[in-house]
């Protein structure tokens, strides 16, 4: 009885809760956000604006670092401040490059990964109402085209989506493991990756469904012939079949092993690959949430490996068309944000391991 008291008793570090995570996003953003700005400014308001509102988050980040460096207690109301503070910086930063149309915009990305991982289902969903509410509005009066406005929506509503259900499967996880503390021993490294896999797989899974959404729109809008929408939809039914197999296997408590699961996360990636050699180049932000589900799933290593190929691929397909006149900041933001959340990704899942362990 004294056991399992002390088991379920156990304190917990703000680190331990997730909120570093949060930090490091925030700590992206500040030096990712200096360099953007200093790089080929456009103006000293544009500058001097931007530099103030990114210096601000500097100085709040580090008397957050600070209380966890120190293992003191962060108030949930300064951290849920602190991100929508990110939020409208970003915000900011889009509407000063050119609305819709800015680079700034896959600052969302790691930012909303981050809070979604960590606060509450109430506030993560207030948070990403609020970016999803002024991408659509930004979106709409700058008339950007649709199928950008809908690869933007899914993927952000993905990241959210995936990032809150495997805070709740880690939470779910955490508590069977408090319950056979007293009967099973402590398990192995192996044991450990396998049940990494074993429950975190859904993420996966989920993050699969969003690239099938995001390619049937694609398929179905604007098609300029019936057999041209046959000819787009035929490949999607086989990912389609293949991605309920795994689904199904996964509710029946038979899932995926970590090579098919791989494989999977593969097609996905070439998935994407071809719609965005298809002509659809705004489609890279499906990466995002395929490269941090897998992150959430794999032990680090094989997460770098796979975040790297990504990059590598995409860089591959922009260079062709890239012209020195902007284009190689906005290759820069987008490999900084991709690779910068999937490490996010694979932050919160060691320090989830390490607290399954405490």
């Amino acid at each position: 009885m004294t056991s399992a008291t002390s088991v379920a008793s156990v304190v917990h570090t703000p680190a331990d809760e997730g909120h570093i995570v949060i930090v490091a996003a925030r700590w992206l953003l500040v030096v990712a956000g200096l360099a953007f700005l200093l790089y080929k400014p456009q103006s000293t308001t544009e500058l001097a604006t931007g530099i103030l509102g990114v210096l601000a988050i500097a100085v709040s980040n580090f008397w957050l670092h600070t209380r966890l460096l120190t293992h003191e207690a962060i108030d949930p109301q300064w951290a849920y401040w602190a991100s929508a503070a990110d939020l409208t910086v970003i915000s900011w930063l889009v509407l000063i490059q050119g609305s819709g149309a800015s680079k700034a915009f896959v600052f969302y990305y790691p930012a909303v990964l981050a809070f979604s991982l960590v606060f509450p289902l109430s506030v993560t969903a207030l948070l990403t109402s609020g970016v999803l509410g002024f991408t659509l509005v930004v979106g709409i009066t700058d008339g950007l085209d649709e199928r950008l406005l809908v690869g933007r929506v899914l993927t952000l509503t993905a990241v959210s989506l995936l990032a809150a259900r495997y805070r709740d499967v880690e939470a779910r996880r955490r508590a069977r493991h408090a319950e056979l503390a007293m009967a099973a021993p402590a398990e192995s490294p192996r044991v450990e990756a396998q049940e990494d896999i074993f429950y975190g797989q859904i993420v996966c899974i989920l993050a699969r469904w969003f690239v099938i959404a995001g390619a049937i729109f694609l398929a179905l809008y604007r098609a300029p012939s019936i057999a041209q929408m046959q000819r787009n939809l035929i490949p999607l039914l086989v990912l389609i079949a293949a991605n309920f197999f795994l689904h199904a296997r996964y509710l029946m408590g038979l899932p995926a092993n970590a090579l098919l699961l791989q494989l999977a996360s593969a097609l996905d990636v070439a998935v994407i690959t071809a719609l965005v050699v298809a002509g659809h180049p705004d489609f890279f932000v499906f990466y995002y949430p395929v490269a941090l589900a897998f992150a959430l799933v794999f032990v680090r290593h094989v997460t770098l490996a796979f975040t790297g190929v990504v990059a590598v691929l995409y860089t591959a397909l922009f260079l062709p068309g890239l012209h020195w006149d902007g284009d190689e900041e906005t290759l820069a933001i987008r490999l900084v944000t991709l690779v910068g959340a999937a490490l996010l990704a694979t932050l919160y899942w060691r320090l989830q391991r390490a607290r399954r362990r405490a």
